[in-house]
C-alpha cells in the first residue's frame, strides 16, 4: 500500500472517530433535551387544564365544557389529553399533531422520552378526571430532520476533507515520486536525470542533493570514460613499444648469435680453434646484451613488484633509479616507520604517486631538489612529494595520462589529490591522502 493511501487511511479513521464520537455527544444532548421540552410541555398542559377546571367551577358546569377543555388539545404537539369518568371509561380525548416525517424506531427509542402521565381531578365530579400524556414522537421527529441535516452536512465535509487530504498528500508526495523514477533512471545509467526542486522544502533539499549527486556521478562516468580510452591507448602503445624493442634490439642479436652458433662447428672442423673461441665469445656477449634488456623491458613492464619487502624499501628503489639517471638532482626521501606496512594495493598507489611525480617534477620543471615524505596523521597517510622546478607557469597544470592514472588510483583508495605550486618558492607540491580504513 503506497505511502498516500496509507495517510489517507489513518486521517480518514481519525476523522469518522471524531465523526461517531460528535454524534453520540449530539445524541447525549438531544435526549436531554426532549426529555426537558416534554417535561416543560406536560407541566405547561397542566397548569392549562387545572385554570380551565377553576374557571368551569365558577360557571354553570355544563356537561359539554369538560370535553371542550379537551378538545382545546387537539393538534398539540407534545401532550394528549383525556376525559375519564368515575368508572375510568374514556369519555373524549384528544388528537396529537402527526409527525411531518416518519422517524425511525431505533432513533425513537434512543432519544425518546417516557413521563409519568399527569391526572388532575374535576372537583364537584366524584372520580371524574383528566388525564395529560407526554408524547415525544413530534419532538423526536423534529431531532430526528435536524440531525439528518447535521449528518447530510458531516457527510459533505467529511467527503470532501478526503478529497483534500488526498489532493494534499499527493502534490506533496509528488517530488517523491519523481525522486524514486530519477533513481531508476540512475540505477540504469542514464546520469542526466534531473528532478526540479519543489515542493516542501525538505523534499526541494532533498532534490537538490539528488541533482548534485546524479551531476557528480556524471562526471565520474565520464572521467571513467575517458580514463578507459587512455589506458587502451596506453596498451597499444606499451605493445608498440614492446614489439620494436624486441625487433630492434633483441632480434638483431638473436639473429647475430644463431650465425655465429651454426659457424662454430665448421671452424672446430677445419682447425681453427681460435675463430670459434671468438664466435662463442660473440655468443656470450649477445645472449649478455640481451638479458640485460630483458630485464629492462621486465621492469618497465612490473616496476613496482613488491613481493616481501616492504614500503620504504620499494620507494628507495625508486629514489635510486632517478638518481642514477639524473645525478645532477638531489632527491631525499622521509619515511614513516614501516612496522605496519599497508596491503600492496595501497603500496602500490604511494609508489605509482611518488614515481609520477618525480617523472613529471623532471620532465617538465628541471629541479635542483625533490624531497619525499610519507607520513601518518589521525586521517591515515600522507603522501607529498615537493620540487623546486620551473612549476606550472601562467596556463596552471595541464592534466595528462599519468595524472590521470594518479588521481584515479588515490580516489579507487577512497583519497583525495592534489596538485598546487609550493608554498614559499619555485616548483610543484603533489599531496595525496589516504584515509585510515585503506592504510590500515
Amino acid at each position: 500500500m503506497s505511502l498516500r493511501i496509507r495517510l489517507v487511511l489513518w486521517l480518514g479513521c481519525v476523522l469518522a472517530v471524531t465523526l461517531v464520537m460528535g454524534c453520540a455527544l449530539a445524541g447525549w444532548h438531544a435526549g436531554a433535551s426532549v426529555q426537558a421540552e416534554m417535561q416543560a410541555a406536560l407541566s405547561a398542559g397542566e397548569q392549562s387544564v387545572a385554570n380551565g377546571i377553576a374557571g368551569l367551577s365558577t360557571a354553570s358546569g355544563k356537561p359539554g365544557e369538560l370535553q371542550h377543555l379537551v378538545a382545546t388539545f387537539d393538534g398539540n404537539r407534545h401532550v394528549r389529553a383525556s376525559l375519564r369518568d368515575s368508572t375510568g371509561g374514556m369519555v373524549a380525548a384528544s388528537s396529537l399533531q402527526p409527525p411531518a416525517h416518519p422517524v425511525p424506531m431505533w432513533f425513537h427509542r434512543l432519544i425518546g422520552t417516557r413521563l409519568p402521565p399527569g391526572v388532575i381531578a374535576v372537583p364537584g365530579r366524584t372520580g371524574a378526571s383528566i388525564t395529560l400524556i407526554a408524547d415525544s414522537a413530534n419532538e423526536v421527529g423534529e431531532v430526528w430532520d435536524q440531525a439528518a441535516d447535521a449528518l447530510r452536512t458531516l457527510t459533505v465535509f467529511f467527503a470532501l476533507s478526503v478529497l483534500l487530504i488526498y489532493w494534499t498528500v499527493g502534490r506533496a508526495l509528488g517530488p517523491l515520486e519523481r525522486l524514486t523514477a530519477a533513481f531508476a533512471r540512475i540505477g540504469a545509467g542514464d546520469y542526466e536525470a534531473r528532478i526540479r526542486p519543489e515542493g516542501p522544502p525538505e523534499l526541494a533539499r532533498l532534490a537538490g542533493g539528488f541533482n548534485r549527486m546524479a551531476e557528480q556521478l556524471g562526471q565520474a562516468g565520464l572521467q571513467n570514460r575517458v580514463l578507459r580510452e587512455q589506458i587502451l591507448s596506453l596498451q597499444e602503445d606499451e605493445r608498440a613499444d614492446l614489439a620494436r624493442d624486441l625487433h630492434d634490439e633483441v632480434g638483431p642479436f638473436l639473429f647475430a648469435a644463431a650465425i655465429d652458433a651454426a659457424s662454430i662447428p665448421g671452424l672446430l672442423a677445419a682447425g681453427q680453434t681460435r675463430e670459434a673461441k671468438e664466435r662463442a665469445g660473440s655468443i656470450g656477449d649477445a645472449v649478455a646484451h640481451m638479458q640485460s634488456h630483458i630485464r629492462s623491458i621486465l621492469g618497465r613492464l612490473r616496476p613496482l613488484s613488491f613481493g616481501s619487502i616492504g614500503l620504504a624499501d620499494a620507494i628507495e628503489n625508486i629514489v635510486a633509479f632517478w638518481r642514477a639517471r639524473r645525478p645532477g638532482t638531489l632527491i631525499t626521501a622521509e619515511l614513516a616507520a614501516d612496522d605496519d606496512t599497508p596491503d600492496e594495493a595501497v603500496r602500490a598507489t604511494i609508489c605509482r604517486v611518488v614515481q609520477e611525480s618525480i617523472c613529471n617534477a623532471l620532465r617538465h620543471g628541471s629541479p635542483g631538489r625533490i624531497e619525499i615524505s610519507v607520513a601518518r596523521d589521525a586521517d591515515g597517510l600522507v603522501v607529498r612529494v615537493s620540487d623546486d622546478g620551473a612549476g606550472p607557469g601562467e596556463h596552471g597544470v595541464t592534466p595528462g595520462f599519468g595524472l590521470a592514472g594518479m588521481r584515479e588510483r588515490v580516489q579507487a583508495q577512497a583519497g583525495t589529490l592534489a596538485i598546487a605550486a609550493r608554498d614559499g618558492g619555485r616548483g610543484m607540491t603533489v599531496t595525496a591522502r589516504l584515509p585510515a580504513e585503506a592504510a590500515a
